[in-house]
């Protein structure tokens, strides 16, 4: 999941019509060779290769390697908190994977898949709506509404006072998607935390000349961190 996670970061935001999430098969970004079935084994086939593709010698980016760790580590934390048998822990582990995928998209691209977002809006509003996994209809309502209306009004200001965006569109929907699935409660502490995570990578960027802000990161981020405090403090 980890190494599907690092092809979806990959190819969602590349504007080649040929590489899709279907096709072509695992290749290598700089020379384009195509992976044998051992080069996609995680962790093994990074440590093997030392690093480095097999075909062209060009170092291997360790965001794969980190996004194997993060991934398996996050499932390891849902199995031993909830069962390996659980729905919860895989219906919480997908949500969680989507989060991962568009915060680490952001930080990279700076863009976020709007589908992805659409899939969190619905999923929150589903389990809340009939089964209340996170909080009730309501509040999953308007977690829906707060999260997206506040980053749309913040931006709509932000325009009045200086004639441009200051906040991307697929920050509002996916802040929106959150709310929908942790309620309108949640949206405070998820919004601190991202924003705080956010100013971190921006000061620590500017370093090197980038200037813009990956609020997508950190409200990713800030989700995922607010969802393992949630279920160790109400589902364990």
């Amino acid at each position: 999941m980890g190494s599907f996670a690092s092809m979806l970061i990959y190819r969602l935001p590349n504007n080649d019509r040929q590489i899709t999430i279907w096709e072509p098969q695992s290749f290598c970004p700089a020379c384009k060779v195509t992976l044998s079935i051992w080069q996609m084994i995680p962790f093994v086939s990074f440590l093997a290769l030392k690093g480095k593709c097999g075909s062209c010698n060009v170092k291997i980016n360790i965001s794969y390697l980190l996004n194997e760790a993060a991934v398996a580590a996050m499932l390891l934390f849902l199995v031993i908190s909830l069962g390996l048998s659980s729905v919860l822990t895989w219906v919480i582990f997908l949500l969680v994977l989507i989060l991962y995928v568009q915060a680490m998209m952001d930080l990279e691209t700076l863009l976020l898949s709007q589908p992805l977002s659409m899939v969190l809006v619905i999923s929150g509003l589903v389990l809340n709506i009939g089964f209340e996994i996170f909080t009730i209809p309501l509040d999953a309502f308007l977690g829906l509404i707060f999260g997206y209306g506040l980053l749309f009004a913040v931006n709509l200001l932000h325009k009045m006072i200086r004639e441009t965006d200051g906040i991307g569109a697929g920050d509002f929907l996916l802040l929106g998607g959150i709310g929908s699935i942790f309620g309108a409660s949640s949206i405070g502490p998820i919004l601190l935390l991202g924003s705080s995570i956010t100013l971190l990578v921006f000061v620590l960027n500017r370093k090197v000349g980038n200037t813009q802000l990956p609020l997508g990161f950190g409200l990713g981020l800030g989700a995922i961190v607010y969802s393992i405090f949630f279920i160790a403090l109400n589902l364990a």
